[in-house]
């Protein structure tokens, strides 16, 4: 039975192409269709051709299901109305999943004929069976059903905790299509990236209220089976080799786990194995309470170039707001840490968070001030995703409403990564701009505390704006040049971060 999954504005979706390899392995076709690309804070809605592409795509495959990816929620609006031109044409079944699927399952029943729950690793090949055979899907566990007469909800399953047993994503299959324009190209963009992205493990065992894994760890997979997972070491260098025959112009590794393994035994047979069976620069995420000289110390040795750290605001702000608990000397050690190993270090920071006040902005730009340079900040503007314990937070201080939440709201769509230009109070936009130039080494500091001080600036920040997006234009110019020397700007990295009508700030 032929079958489509569909990506929406992501050409890795990592769930997309573990599904797809997942079925392919008990011998069904799957169709893997990447519907548009997404670009930094600019969104472009599906077009009648490219919807009509999706139709003509489907239909010539004979595809008798079709399964949307929704890995995020504001991008519920676009699988509606893709659900709705398929019904409006083909008569065949469209499955929703994904992290939305899984958050609102009531809203998205409401489009879809089915909705995963769960953890798809199991359920969608079930579903294929299922439908093949003939056989009734009502009672499928991970899945709500409509039916004609009434909602079936299904209880969730439990999480997939043997990671090794799952293939890893397909590369080399030719059933994949990218629809943007009136264009339909096939075959897969990515084996010619200079940069693969993978993960060693699920789940978080941190609980940070932002973010969905508060939900899913405490609520929605309680009891269903050990929420953070790991990959065995053989399993990971295993995939790393294959990546390394498949991507030809592989340069860096980017292990986009929550954060990095950091279980000693596993760590220690990572340091020892990867070097001399992989040797690839790599990056990763990390947190502060994970930092030890040790443990750095022996992936700066293994190949470890870059490093993410979530700082997200200030102490204050960050354990009552977002149930981060990371005390500014930990934060100053593991950055002292990384400055002394040489690591490429990027701190992220949340702006735009509806409760902090002018002092508490003032404070956290004084605390970053004492980071040494060189170092990135990367400024996300903050977002409330639907059910986390941050939209509970929120609602309850009578801070947003309903509508203010993704999924209803779509402020991912138009500023996920900090633009100056986006419209703030005065007093908001003077700290941004301060937090732009701070982190460009040929400002001096001194400076930097001298405009920080001046009660005109906070006022009328415009001169200070413009300042700020020259500088971080002139930056951004060398960071792109050093990507380029490297071999690791591809046009696909260059279309989507090069918007001139709204740079991103680092």
């Amino acid at each position: 039975m032929n079958t489509a999954l569909i990506s929406l504005y992501d050409r890795e979706n990592n769930a997309v192409r573990l599904l797809a390899a997942i079925a392919r392995k008990q011998g069904h076709r799957v169709l893997e269709i990447y519907f548009k690309d997404w670009r930094n804070n600019s969104f472009t809605p599906p077009v009648d051709i490219e919807k009509n592409n999706l139709i003509r795509l489907l239909k010539d495959n004979d595809v008798k299901l079709v399964g949307i990816s929704l890995r995020s929620s504001p991008y519920n609006r676009v699988a509606a109305e893709i659900t709705e031109h398929i019904k409006n044409n083909l008569d065949i079944p469209v499955l929703w999943g994904g992290t939305h699927a899984i958050l609102c399952p009531e809203e998205c029943i409401r489009e879809a004929d089915y909705v995963c729950v769960g953890e798809g690793d199991e359920t969608f090949v079930s579903l294929i069976n299922y439908i093949q055979s003939n056989r009734p899907t009502e009672h499928m566990p991970n899945l709500w059903v409509k039916t004609d007469e009434k909602i079936i909800r299904n209880p969730v399953g439990n999480v997939t905790e043997d990671l090794d047993s799952l293939p890893y994503r397909d590369y080399e299959t030719p059933d994949k299509y990218f629809i943007e324009g009136d264009k339909i190209e096939t075959g897969d963009p990515m084996p010619q990236q200079m940069i693969y992205q993978m993960m060693c493990s699920r789940g978080c065992p941190f609980s940070c209220s932002f973010c969905y894994n508060s939900v899913f760890k405490s609520e929605i997979y309680k009891d269903k089976g050990n929420y953070f997972r790991l990959r065995s070491m053989d399993s990971v260098i295993d995939e790393l080799k294959e990546a390394k025959r498949i991507f030809p112009n592989l340069k860096k590794i980017k292990f986009d786990d929550e954060v990095f393994p950091y279980e000693p035994e596993w760590v220690e047979e990572f340091c020892r194995r990867y070097p001399e069976e992989i040797g690839i620069p790599f990056e990763c995420f990390t947190e502060s309470k994970l930092v030890s000289e040790e443990y750095f110390k022996k992936l700066r040795e293994a190949g470890l170039k870059i490093i993410y750290m979530g700082i997200q605001n200030t102490h204050k702000i960050a354990r009552t707001l977002y149930d981060r608990n990371d005390p500014e000397e930990r934060t100053l050690y593991a950055v002292n840490l990384f400055k002394k190993l040489g690591l490429d270090a990027r701190y992220q920071v949340i702006v735009d968070d509806l409760v902090s006040t002018d002092e508490d902005r003032e404070y956290l730009f004084n605390f970053l001030m004492k980071f040494p340079r060189p170092f990135a900040l990367y400024l996300f503007s903050m977002t409330v995703y639907p059910h986390t314990v941050l939209a509970r937070k929120l609602l309850d201080m009578g801070k947003i409403t309903p509508d203010d939440i993704e999924g209803a709201a779509t402020k991912t769509f138009e500023q996920h990564r900090v633009d100056v230009n986006y419209p703030r109070p005065p007093d908001e936009k003077f700290w941004i701009c301060m937090l732009v130039l701070m982190t460009k080494p040929f400002i001096p500091k001194s400076f930097l505390n001298f405009l920080s001080k001046n009660k005109l600036l906070r006022a009328h920040p415009w001169p200070l704006q413009v300042f700020a997006q020259a500088a971080n234009f002139i930056h951004m110019g060398w960071f792109a040049g050093k990507m380029l020397l490297k071999g690791e700007m591809s046009p696909a990295f260059f279309k989507r971060w090069a918007n001139p009508r709204s740079w991103i700030t680092q």
